[in-house]
């Protein structure tokens, strides 16, 4: 069976490198990778979500520890940001 993929050629190319380097075509390292994906039942690969900078956090955190002082509903989006500001 054929499968095509849509890739980005410099992703493409860099993985054929890498692959070439283990020995393996394109093929060969896909088909490893979605029998991994069988036999895990899963992704076979920690997939980590985007963890916020200090300064970020900071604020969300003041965010959710008050949110049952948060005031509503707002006539704009200008007035919600500001109420979010007085953090």
């Amino acid at each position: 069976m054929t499968t095509t993929l849509r890739i980005d050629d410099d992703l493409k190319k860099e993985c054929e490198m890498i692959f070439d380097d283990l020995g393996l075509t394109m093929s060969a390292a896909m088909t490893l990778f979605l029998k991994q994906v069988v036999k895990t039942r899963g992704i076979p690969f920690e997939l980590k979500a985007h963890v916020p900078n200090r300064e970020t956090r900071k604020t969300l955190d003041a965010i959710i520890d008050r949110k049952e002082k948060l005031t509503g509903p707002f006539n704009s989006t200008r007035d919600l940001m500001k109420d979010l500001m007085r953090v």
